[in-house]
């Protein structure tokens, strides 16, 4: 059981939070890991936390690349035939890794195990993201398209899964991992538990915090177009979740665009959505909008917001899934 497991830890400016999210590491029942941890270039006291860990903790530091760079290259450092994934800011629970490891022993058709988590320590802020609705395990590439119930720091995987389907995509600033947990789903079963396993807080400062709106999601969308290129062998089902996700970023992004005043570009999303939901009435009302002068688009934008609620165009799916 030596090393069986990686523990995938980037870090940037985590001075803080770090020593915190290692305890927990130390704390596993399950003892056969070695956490693998990368500084992204923090200018806090970082480094200086890994080294007081270096007895228990392999790390290196890299010129500031992002949450992807970062994640990849701590894959990069060991041969370990599982991996799972922990932010600097975040923590497990004590039975995280024996609950997983010993499901993808039973189960080697899984790829990729996650679980339900706590938000801030809240016992009861899990149920705002993960519904009791999610399926336990198998193919489950349709429920994640459409509704992302994976958090970074409660995934473990095959590293067979990696070997397959590659790693983690850099060009993406943020989405990267929901890319991957796709990628992988498209090719292998899924498993979910029930049971919070970890407990994930929210940092100003993290790798993906200072990215900014209209930026997180464009890379939504490009994550989405990322998958279709790669996974073009999907079954029709899946193929159909997959379009009508990317309707919906679009329509997200669209939104986004026509609330900043960038009615052109706005015109040019909501027309991507269309093309990929014709039925997306709300999508083709705002389009409307877009052509309206200043006098009308203010009023109407009011009654909007009063009849419908503020647009979803800032939700965890449409701004990535990064904690």
């Amino acid at each position: 059981m030596q090393n069986e497991v990686a523990v995938v830890l980037p870090c940037y400016n985590a001075e803080a939070t770090l020593q915190r999210a290692l305890n927990s590491v130390y704390a596993q029942t399950y003892k056969g890991l070695r956490v693998c941890a990368v500084d992204d270039q923090s200018s806090d006291r970082t480094l200086l936390v890994l080294a007081a860990n270096a007895h228990r903790c392999s790390y290196v530091s890299q010129v500031h690349r992002g949450a992807a760079a970062a994640r990849n290259r701590a894959i990069r450092m060991s041969n370990s035939p599982f991996i799972a994934f922990l932010d600097a800011d975040d923590e497990w629970l004590p039975l995280k890794l024996e609950r997983q490891i010993s499901l993808l022993k039973d189960q080697p058709h899984i790829g990729l195990v996650c679980s339900r988590c706590v938000l801030d320590g809240s016992t009861n802020g899990d149920s705002r993201i993960f519904l009791d609705n999610v399926p336990r395990s198998g193919r489950l590439f349709q429920a994640l398209a459409l509704n992302c119930f994976v958090f970074t720091p409660t995934v473990v995987i095959r590293r067979a899964c990696l070997d397959e389907v590659g790693l983690f995509q850099e060009s993406l600033s943020v989405s990267e991992d929901f890319n991957l947990w796709l990628r992988i789903a498209a090719r292998w079963g899924i498993a979910y538990l029930p049971e919070p396993l970890a407990i994930v807080h929210q940092r100003p400062g993290s790798l993906s915090s200072t990215i900014a709106d209209a930026e997180r999601l464009r890379s939504g969308i490009a994550a989405l177009k990322d998958v279709q290129t790669n996974c073009g062998h999907l079954p029709s089902p899946e193929a159909g979740a997959l379009r009508k996700a990317l309707g919906k970023r679009f329509y997200f992004y669209g939104s986004f665009l026509l609330k900043s005043g960038d009615k052109r570009a706005c015109r040019s999303a909501l027309t991507a959505s269309l093309k990929l939901q014709k039925s997306n009435w709300r999508a083709l009302a705002k389009l409307a909008m877009s052509f309206l002068p200043a006098a009308l688009f203010r009023p109407l934008s009011n009654f909007w917001r009063r009849a419908f609620g503020k647009a979803p165009s800032l939700d965890r799916n449409a701004l990535g899934t990064d904690a």
